[in-house]
């Protein structure tokens, strides 16, 4: 019986490196956010792009989690909680298939 690869071209060892990094990140960005978003003029002038900051950090933890799983890529999609990005993933990998 041939053993599942949950990510085939990709060694085992390199996604969870990768999903650190991004986890890394995504620390990063948030620590930004919170310093930007602490300042009430700051705040108040950029908005939307802090709201964008937080957006791109959920999408980074939630790809950390599909670098970090082993389940069929089917169900890791379906584990992300991010509609968008779960819809997102399903048509590119239906592309790439």
């Amino acid at each position: 019986m041939v053993a599942h690869d949950p990510m085939p071209g990709m060694e085992r060892e390199l996604a969870l490196a990768l999903a650190e990094e991004l986890v890394d990140l995504t620390r990063s960005l948030a620590e930004l956010a919170y310093d930007l978003g602490s300042d009430s003029d700051t705040l108040r002038r950029h908005m939307v792009s802090i709201q964008s900051v937080d957006r791109i950090t959920q999408t980074q933890l939630a790809i950390a989690d599909i670098l970090r799983s082993d389940a069929p890529v089917a169900a890791r999609i379906e584990g992300v909680t991010l509609e968008t990005l779960a819809d997102r993933l399903r048509e590119r990998t239906a592309r790439a298939a």
